[in-house]
C-alpha cells in the first residue's frame, strides 16, 4: 500500500513540473549588461546599455519595456554594476531603485560617454556610491568627467 502512495506522489510531482507556470531562460539569449546610461530630454526618458540596447519612454519602466521589446536578446539588468545618470536627471533615480540591484554603483556625467570604454574605467576605478547608499543618505553623487580623452572623478 505504501508503494502505491509513493508512485502516486511521484506521478503528481511529475505532472506538476510539466505544467508549472515558471519558465527557465535560455542563457544564450541573455544580454549581460554592466553599464546603464539614464537620461531625460523633453519629457522622454532614455536608457542605453553597454551592449548597445536602447529604450525610450515617458518613465523609466516604459523605457525599459521599450528596450526589452527591441533588444536582440533578453535584457538582464540584474547584472548591471554601474549606472550613469545625465546631470540634471537625478530625479529619475527614484524610478530605477526597484529595477537595478541596490549594490549597483552610480554617478552622474554631463554627456553620455562611450559605455564600453567607461565600463573598463569603472572596473579599475569604481564609483564610490551605490544606489542603496544614495537612497539612504542622500549624499552627493560623484561626477564623472572626460578630460583629454581620459576619464576622471571630479572632486
Amino acid at each position: 500500500m505504501k508503494r502505491w502512495f509513493l508512485y502516486l506522489a511521484l506521478l503528481a510531482a511529475a505532472a506538476f513540473l510539466t505544467i508549472s507556470p515558471f519558465q527557465g531562460s535560455d542563457v544564450a539569449k541573455l544580454l549581460p549588461i554592466e553599464t546603464v546610461w539614464l537620461a531625460q530630454e523633453k519629457g522622454t526618458v532614455s536608457l542605453k546599455t553597454d551592449t548597445g540596447d536602447l529604450g525610450r519612454g515617458e518613465t523609466v519602466a516604459a523605457a525599459l519595456q521599450d528596450m526589452k521589446e527591441s533588444a536582440s536578446g533578453t535584457v538582464f539588468l540584474d547584472t548591471a554594476d554601474y549606472l550613469i545618470v545625465e546631470k540634471g536627471s537625478e530625479e529619475l533615480l527614484t524610478q530605477i531603485y526597484h529595477i537595478l540591484r541596490p549594490s549597483c554603483m552610480v554617478c552622474i556625467a554631463e554627456n553620455m560617454p562611450d559605455l564600453e570604454q567607461v565600463t573598463a574605467y569603472f572596473n579599475a576605478h569604481e564609483p564610490p556610491m551605490t544606489l542603496r547608499r544614495f537612497q539612504n543618505g542622500g549624499e552627493k553623487l560623484p561626477i564623472l568627467t572626460k578630460q583629454e580623452g581620459r576619464f576622471k572623478w571630479l572632486e
